[in-house]
């Protein structure tokens, strides 16, 4: 077993060089947290079609508007946190920073985040995950995807850099994407996902 894989089993901490190395060849995801690997769960089918379909929403906005700038980046691809310290993989993030061109694996400059919520990472994704998330400058929008029930919450950070959170539910019909200047469509959103049920 290599030091790296010792490491990483033993969850001692390691250096982000290690981290990206290992994570490179990894069968199994994970997150990068104070030096430390937080392996990822398995996702849901409903995760998985409310993460297409998103991704796919939003490509087609992307379309309409006018947005080739940004770039939509769906769970497989990190992102870093100030310092160098966390990397996380969010379901969907959405940069247009230039800078992000320069590496395949890491963005470190997101506008729009988004997580799909489940049971096992409500708690996660709503509140540690995003007082880490608050740490990055270019982050505009935080938004959460309930894969349990039609419900959406859009965190939106304010000039003056207060965070303010609105719930949007199915007869809202959409919810915004403010730093696009967008809005999503509840029912293309929640297409084909049946909350559990087979």
């Amino acid at each position: 077993m290599s030091n790296i894989t010792s490491a990483a089993t033993a969850k001692h901490p390691m250096t982000v060089e290690q981290y990206i190395a290992f994570e490179e060849h990894a069968e199994v995801r994970h997150e990068y947290i104070n030096g430390n690997l937080i392996p990822m769960p398995g996702t849901t089918s409903d995760h998985n079609y409310l993460c297409m379909n998103l991704v796919q929403a939003l490509r087609l906005l992307q379309r309409l508007h006018g947005l080739s700038d940004y770039r939509i980046f769906q769970e497989n691809v990190k992102v870093q946190i100030t310092s160098e310290r966390d990397y996380t993989y969010p379901d969907i993030m959405i940069t247009n920073d230039p800078r992000d061109r320069k590496n395949q694996y890491i963005k470190k400059y997101p506008v729009v985040i988004f997580e799909v919520l489940s049971k096992t990472s409500r708690s996660e994704d709503s509140s540690d995950k995003f007082i880490r998330y608050k740490n990055i400058e270019s982050l505009r929008n935080y938004i959460l995807v309930d894969s349990e029930k039609k419900v959406v919450e859009v965190r939106v950070k304010s000039a003056d850099e207060v965070w303010v959170a609105e719930s949007f539910v199915e007869s809202d019909a959409c919810f915004p994407v403010p730093a696009l200047g967008i809005e999503l469509p509840f029912d293309d959103v929640y297409e084909g996902v049946t909350f559990g049920k087979l």
